[in-house]
């Protein structure tokens, strides 16, 4: 199972999100979406496929994991997972414990897990303990939309496919009212703010959408590892407060857990060290009675092994799709959201590869 070959791909799939100006995350606006994908092919010619989270034609990530995490993964056994993500992480600790490398292991090890399925002709969530469920419960997560018409027209339009759980981005509580005037009886609201308020405006805005009913308030402090200042909003006891995307590995769970700063944890497994990390981190959360809950504004095979994660749960969490129309799906209708629900894939490994004519057409580098 010697692993012979390791590349990245990166493909960026247009979207429309309804309208919207397109997003920039601090660069060059675009209606596109990354899928940076890692492929990683054996000796034995199985083909493991994994994605690091990435955004705006991120050539400099595709770089940093080319140069830096890939070299140490050709020429290691495939199935010595745990070994591999140490490795690479003991190596290149000084390059950050968060960020590109840490995306980039997060990618390798969710290939690795791809291959381990492959190897076994199982599906991911077989290994992971086998399935609780074979669809899982999907809440639509909502582009920030900034005005009252917008967001209200979403929310019916999420409602209208089959969605009883939506998530919003928006930031104005004039905004957030309406959003959930507009979901009545017919679906349940969570929101998350992007990490934009000190923790004296959390405070302030904790108070302010507290009978809105939310099923909880996400990352509302800045800087997102201020896990005093969560904990501060968190012991209101107004809302339960959820986080853990832009975390690091278990150990930033831990430390958010001591202080007291969450009641839902969100790990990323395109950005938090893999399907070996979340795994960790379920378990955690099991042991400290907090919800496990992963974040998922991911489309490539982060998003497919997510599903397996999330299905291999006793108690299966909600799943997250971003609420965007795709001009076309990397995984054809494996990952396409019928009535709120997505169904589990029971192929070996991921369970289902990446369209290669998709990934030719949309292909950046």
């Amino acid at each position: 199972m010697k692993i012979t070959k390791a590349e990245t791909i990166l493909v960026a799939v247009p979207f429309e999100s309804g309208g919207l100006a397109p997003w920039g995350w601090g660069g060059k606006p675009s209606n596109t979406f990354d899928i940076l994908l890692v492929r990683l092919e054996t000796e034995e010619g199985l083909v493991g496929w994994g994605e690091a989270f990435s955004r705006m034609d991120d050539i400099a990530l595709k770089q940093v994991i080319d140069t830096r995490v890939l070299p140490l993964v050709v020429g290691r056994d495939a199935r010595q997972i745990s070994q591999i993500k140490h490795d690479i992480e003991f190596n290149l600790h000084n390059f950050g414990r968060n960020g590109g490398i840490t995306f980039g292991v997060s990618a390798v090890d969710i290939a690795l897990w791809d291959l381990a399925g492959k190897r076994a002709s199982r599906p991911l969530v077989d290994l992971l303990g086998g399935a609780t469920t074979d669809t899982v419960e999907v809440y639509a997560s909502l582009v920030r939309y900034g005005t009252e018409d917008a967001v209200s027209a979403a929310v019916q339009r999420a409602i209208d496919q089959g969605y009883r759980w939506i998530k919003l981005h928006d930031i104005d509580p004039l905004v957030i009212r309406a959003a959930c005037k507009a979901a009545g009886r017919d679906a349940k609201l969570m929101l998350d703010v992007n990490c934009p308020w000190t923790v004296e405006e959390a405070l302030r805005m904790d108070a302010e959408l507290c009978d809105l009913g939310l099923h909880w308030l996400e990352e509302p402090v800045w800087p997102p590892e201020n896990f005093a200042g969560l904990a501060a909003v968190r012991a209101t006891g107004r809302h339960r407060i959820a986080a853990g995307e832009n975390a690091g590995s278990l150990h930033d769970f831990v430390a958010m857990h001591a202080a007291g700063a969450i009641d839902i944890a969100q790990p990323d497994v395109a950005k938090n060290g893999g399907v070996t990390e979340l795994v960790k981190i379920s378990r955690f959360c099991e042991a400290h009675g907090l919800v496990f809950s992963p974040h998922c504004a991911i489309f490539g095979p982060g998003q497919i092994a997510t599903i397996h994660l999330t299905a291999a749960e006793v108690r299966p969490p909600l799943f997250e799709r971003l609420f965007l129309d795709f001009t076309a799906e990397v995984f054809g209708g494996a990952a396409v959201v019928k009535q709120g629900k997505l169904k589990v894939p029971t192929g070996p490994g991921l369970g289902v590869d990446p369209d290669p004519e998709v990934i030719a057409r949309y292909r950046v580098a």
